[in-house]
């Protein structure tokens, strides 16, 4: 009877294999042993040692090992000469990483890998946005891209800097924002006036800003989005989640976002957005009343009753003389 149990506490604990196995990596020189094994006896069931779990997740525990396998083979001293860090690996390391501590500690490793003499690519980058994004830590990105001989990694794409844009504006002050807009500049990308979601979104971070400069900024920004929307055909907002899901659509969706953004801010100040009214409304296919009509409709109708009763007054007063 033991001799089954042992069999079948053997078959049931897993022989432990080196973490560097599961890592996208080059291991042929690593020469993982296997444990020696003991005689057990039946006391030993009852006296297995139960390691206490390290990390919350499977996520979690791949994440901290390629970013250790990481570690210890970048830079100019490697602590590990075996295995090769692949360039794959950062990609994964983004996957990976489920909080914004995660990705600080990754771009903690970035000048390790530049002084590897390894550089970055353009998926690289753009990866690192989104995730940046997604993560809720866009000051990570202005920081790593804003310090390119420490970091290494530039901001060589558009899209990528078009979402550092549009993780900045709502939340954070307008000097973060013109901060990402003069990287646009510094990595020799496509002004921000020249592109309909960016160019909104700098003019909703401008409108909301109590910065005293702001206003000046913003007169610039607003002529030249204006001479884009004219040039730019309207269009409705996706409803399928499968559409607006798509990466290639996004910069339609935050350019209506921006919009409404911009209408909602000039009500809250009093003021009029009759060409954001209009160019929404064009794309959802709806026909507005003429602009005076909209301008009496928004101060509750009080010019069109004033109207009303002074013509019946004159009226009026006409028929009393006759």
């Amino acid at each position: 009877m033991a001799s089954v149990l042992v069999g079948a506490a053997r078959r049931c604990v897993p022989v432990r294999i080196s973490r560097l196995s599961g890592c996208s990596v080059l291991v042929k020189q690593i020469h993982v042993s296997q444990p020696t094994r003991r005689a057990v006896e039946d006391s030993d069931l009852l006296s297995i040692p139960h390691e206490p779990a390290k990390y919350s997740n499977a996520r979690e525990r791949k994440f901290n090992e390629l970013l250790q396998f990481v570690r210890d083979r970048t830079g100019r001293v490697k602590v590990v000469k075996a295995g090769q860090v692949r360039i794959t690996a950062w990609l994964r390391l983004f996957q990976f990483a489920s909080k914004a501590e995660h990705l600080e500690a990754v771009a903690e490793l970035f000048p390790q890998w530049r002084a590897s003499g390894k550089s970055f690519t353009q998926l690289d980058t753009e990866m690192f946005v989104r995730r940046c994004e997604e993560l809720d830590c866009p000051l990570l990105g202005l920081k790593v891209f804003g310090d390119h001989p420490k970091y290494g990694l530039a901001l060589s794409s558009f899209p990528a800097a078009r979402t550092l844009l549009h993780s900045l504006y709502q939340k954070y002050p307008l000097e973060n924002v013109i901060a990402a807009v003069s990287l646009f500049g510094l990595n020799n990308l496509s002004p921000v006036t020249k592109d309909p979601a960016s160019c909104a979104m700098l003019y909703a971070a401008c409108l909301r800003s109590k910065n005293k400069h702001a206003s000046l900024l913003g007169r610039d920004i607003r002529i030249a989005l204006q001479e884009l929307l004219r040039d730019t055909e309207p269009y409705s907002e996706p409803k399928e989640k499968k559409i607006r899901a798509q990466h290639s659509v996004k910069p339609d969706l935050w350019l209506l976002e921006a919009l409404r953004d911009m209408k909602k801010t000039k009500s809250d100040q009093g003021r009029g957005s009759w060409w954001i009214t209009e160019w929404i409304a064009s794309g959802e296919g709806r026909v507005l009343p003429p602009l005076p009509e909209r301008r009496y409709q928004a101060r509750g109708g009080k010019n069109v009753q004033e109207e009303s009763v002074t013509s019946a007054s004159r009226s009026a007063a006409q028929q009393s003389y006759a």
